[in-house]
């Protein structure tokens, strides 16, 4: 004898209060204003611990370079070296910001592909149910064997494990979210999230962007000032007060800083030319999700007319609607993709 399941009206009674406690949340949500992809990029440099430490070295950098300038004993050199601070301060702050544009991207992307996982995973155990509900029916009609019950059973019992850990998975993304954004984990998830924009920008001119790369690039940018540090150096010291190796060190110098500036040149131009490649890629993708959410639609439609006339089961029917859904989050999956692929060749656009 196998052990007997709670009835299929208790199953039934179980989803009818989880869908009245989703009610009382949509409730919630409708009456304040979720939290949206924008407000998100804009709060998560706000409490970027990365950000505030950037923006306090760039303070220093500035404070050093404004004393620099008011010396009259500074020299040329240093004021310089003060300017080059004060630049790679701000290259560093700017690209913590983009960083964590970047981490509130894919937290945000987390909790809406989590809700996804989590509806999909209710709704196969509660299919699961209905086909072990069924599948009770079926042995104890004599239809169905032991093994075939045994099966049913277990399949419910993993539909059922799977749907907890998607809410786990969840939990563990909203607190995620919570932290990128400083917001409360439970007042957010109250709120709420708005959906990913499926309006991406048009697909960058990869020849315009490599052309004005070296004004943009901050790794490049990074080499220039070394290199011109360099020269600098060298024209202070190449005269007869020095020696013959000092000089020669100083040449070594300018020859190494001008390789480093060729390697950074041809590696920003790398970099730049992958980021686009996995952004066509992206955007490719996002174009085929499309097309298989239309005919997915096209489908649930057809099957619907079949279950409106009583040619499919409600199990089947149930079915149909998660396969619906199934391309709709993959479509979702895709978006959230492309938009990861677009700042990520922001950042190679940048330098980092």
């Amino acid at each position: 004898m196998h052990p007997t399941r709670p009835p299929f009206a208790a199953a039934v009674t179980r989803l009818g209060i989880a869908l009245l406690a989703t009610a009382v949340a949509a409730l919630a949500l409708a009456q304040t204003q979720p939290l949206d992809l924008e407000a998100a990029w804009r709060l998560a440099p706000e409490v970027s611990a990365d950000v505030a430490t950037r923006q306090t070295d760039l303070d220093a950098a500035s404070r050093t370079a404004a004393r620099t300038v008011r010396d009259p004993l500074a020299t040329g050199l240093e004021r310089l070296q003060a300017d080059h601070g004060v630049a790679a301060a701000a290259a560093a702050l700017a690209a913590a910001q983009r960083t964590a544009r970047a981490s509130a991207l894919q937290a945000y992307a987390g909790v809406l592909q989590a809700i996804d996982a989590e509806a999909q995973a209710v709704a196969r155990a509660v299919i699961a149910e209905r086909n072990l509900a069924a599948a009770h029916v079926r042995h104890e009609a004599g239809t169905l064997t032991d093994l075939a019950l045994a099966q049913a059973e277990a399949d419910a019992d993993v539909a059922a494990r799977a749907a907890r850990d998607a809410a786990t998975d969840l939990t563990f993304a909203w607190s995620d979210l919570a932290a990128v954004v400083g917001l409360d984990a439970e007042s957010l998830r109250v709120t709420g999230i708005a959906a990913v924009p499926d309006d991406l920008p048009a697909l960058p001119d990869l020849e315009v962007d490599l052309a004005a790369l070296e004004g943009d690039h901050a790794g490049i940018a990074a080499a220039e000032r070394a290199l011109a540090l360099a020269t600098l150096r060298l024209q202070g010291i190449d005269h007869e007060g020095s020696s013959p190796n000092a000089i020669a060190d100083a040449r070594a110098d300018v020859v190494s800083a001008q390789r480093r500036l060729e390697d950074a040149r041809r590696g920003a131009l790398q970099q730049l030319r992958s980021a686009h490649q996995n952004l066509l890629v992206a955007y490719g993708r996002l174009a085929d999700a499309r097309v298989a959410d239309a005919a997915a639609a096209t489908t649930l439609e057809a099957q619907r007319v079949r279950w409106e006339e009583g040619e499919l089961s409600p199990i089947a029917w149930q079915q149909a609607q998660l396969d619906r859904e199934r391309a709709s989050a993959s479509l979702r999956s895709s978006l959230h993709a492309a938009w990861t692929q677009w700042l990520r060749y922001e950042q190679a656009l940048a330098g980092g």
